[in-house]
């Protein structure tokens, strides 16, 4: 494993300390997500340890910045979302920002596969788990898509995606 990797993995779980990802450390779903993202390099690895740092903890851009660059902390802010109760808003806010992405831009392309195979985890993770969850998924996934689908990247990932969300035989779902 790349040393930076490394460092990236460490953070994530000492920073997301107790949490929980259903019934498992917080750790499980991130080393998921970054295992789906590692076709991508060690970069979308790291982002995909970071993910939900700055959303789920008390670590700022600017720290993440000074550890991990400003590429990194920026494609950990552009998947990061907004402080809002209602969920409805936090995704239209978050959908509308990763629609206006440029994959040309580094940060940019990197927050744009992490989030796609992130969605992927939470699909994979609840269509084997909670119905509710699954379903959640099915209803946001064109708006979805339509905010961070770029066709030529990650296209194996989005087939998967929109496999299991089209699934009429979800395990434990239905």
């Amino acid at each position: 494993m790349n040393d930076r990797y490394l460092q990236a993995q460490a953070f994530a779980k000492e920073r997301h300390g107790e949490q929980k990802y259903g019934d498992y450390p917080y750790y499980i779903h991130l080393d998921a997500v970054a295992e789906l993202a590692s076709p991508y390099g060690t970069d979308a690895m790291i982002v995909a340890q970071l993910h939900d740092v700055i959303e789920d903890t008390e670590t700022t851009f600017d720290e993440l910045a000074d550890v991990f660059g400003y590429t990194i902390a920026d494609a950990v802010n552009y998947v990061t979302d907004v402080k809002l109760e209602d969920r409805a808003k936090r995704k239209l806010e978050i959908n509308q920002r990763l629609f206006s992405l440029n994959p040309a831009e580094d940060a940019a392309r990197l927050a744009l596969i992490v989030k796609a195979c992130d969605r992927l985890a939470n699909v994979r993770s609840s269509s084997n788990s909670s119905r509710r969850h699954y379903l959640m998924y099915q209803a946001e996934h064109e708006a979805f898509k339509h905010a961070v689908f770029r066709p030529g990247l990650c296209d194996e990932i989005w087939d998967e995606l929109d496999s299991l969300i089209h699934a009429k035989d979800c395990v434990n779902c239905y």
